[in-house]
């Protein structure tokens, strides 16, 4: 694809050689040697100084500030030029050969409802009173169980399990080993015998929501644990039952959602989190990475520790922990010579 036939279907503008050939995007910090059709992303001056092969690259998306420093490239508005790197990377992304239609060695109930254009893989197996709304994509050895509901336009990765009544909405994408609906951690130990409380409820996921692999989301004790509209969740989360998850919520890996828990809308949870039952991230909250949250957060706010602490009082905190031992010796002394 030509420079100027790039610039056109991302709408920037280009400079150099418009008749520049451009055939793949490489990675600046990939240890490879710089490829003359190959396009990169720069969008500061600490990449240069950072990257002894930055001079020589001959294609670049970068913004007007770093424009002199190459012979050939896009400019992107810098609010925006991750957003065009994204659509870049949307020109380049090679189409998924899926077999289409519905194979021979899936398994669908009679009372199973398929939208248009469904397509169900080998091994599929699609239980009673399931509806799959038009242009989804099951993969195989998926397991969609009694009187679930995918929407239209959604993609199930191989061996996903969708429990019993629980919802996805359109446009989703669920990744491999993922399970929905599984039974929430409910027990009672009364006179020295555990008892399993019945986990009744359901899952809803709203539309235009990602969930990554091996996640498990538990479905409710009694009503919905439910995931907002444009949610995204990272690989090996899990969301405990009745939690309820806010819409554009970002979700990183592994963190963990206790029973009950409310995550309001626009709020980020780094990976490794834990997230204590009964407790409400507010609205636009920020939980950073190996946080343990006990209470509930302010709006906006930003947090870190376990337990998690507002960010600049927790700095405060960490800033002083290396002297701690010295202090200790200096109160021994003083209380020595009392």
């Amino acid at each position: 694809m030509k420079l100027k036939e790039l610039s056109d279907k991302l709408g920037t503008t280009f400079f150099g050689d418009e008749n520049q050939e451009v055939t793949a995007i490489r990675d600046l910090a990939f240890p490879t040697p710089i490829l003359d059709s190959a396009i990169y992303l720069v969008t500061s001056k600490k990449v240069l100084e950072k990257n002894s092969q930055a001079k020589s690259i001959n294609i670049v998306l970068t913004t007007d500030k770093l424009k002199s420093e190459f012979a050939n490239g896009l400019i992107a508005d810098e609010k925006l030029v991750k957003l065009t790197f994204a659509k870049l990377l949307g020109i380049f992304e090679q189409p998924s050969h899926y077999p289409q239609g519905i194979s021979e060695r899936s398994s669908i109930h009679p009372t199973a409802s398929l939208g248009k254009n469904v397509t169900v893989m080998d091994f599929a197996v699609i239980m009673e009173g399931v509806k799959i709304g038009d242009n989804s994509i099951i993969h195989p050895h998926t397991i969609l169980e009694p009187y679930s509901e995918i929407g239209e336009n959604t993609v199930i990765r191989g061996n996903v399990v969708i429990g019993y009544r629980c919802k996805i909405g359109s446009h989703c994408i669920l990744h491999s080993n993922t399970t929905i609906g599984a039974d929430g951690f409910g027990f009672i130990d009364v006179s020295g015998e555990r008892h399993k409380i019945p986990q009744i409820g359901n899952v809803e996921i709203a539309d235009h929501v990602e969930i990554g692999a091996n996640c498990t989301i538990d479905r409710a004790a009694i009503e919905t644990t439910s995931v907002g509209e444009h949610t995204k969740i990272d690989d090996h989360v899990h969301i405990g039952h009745n939690c309820r998850i806010g819409r554009y919520v970002y979700a990183a890996g592994t963190a963990g959602f206790a029973g009950g828990v409310v995550v309001e809308d626009y709020v980020m949870v780094g990976g490794q989190c834990a997230i204590a039952e009964h407790i409400t991230l507010k609205k636009g909250s920020l939980i950073m990475g190996l946080t343990g949250v006990t209470k509930d957060t302010e709006e906006k706010g930003m947090y870190f520790g376990i337990p998690a602490r507002n960010a600049t009082e927790m700095l405060r905190v960490s800033s002083v922990l290396g002297d701690l031992p010295d202090l200790m010796k200096r109160v021994k002394k003083l209380e020595e010579k009392n």
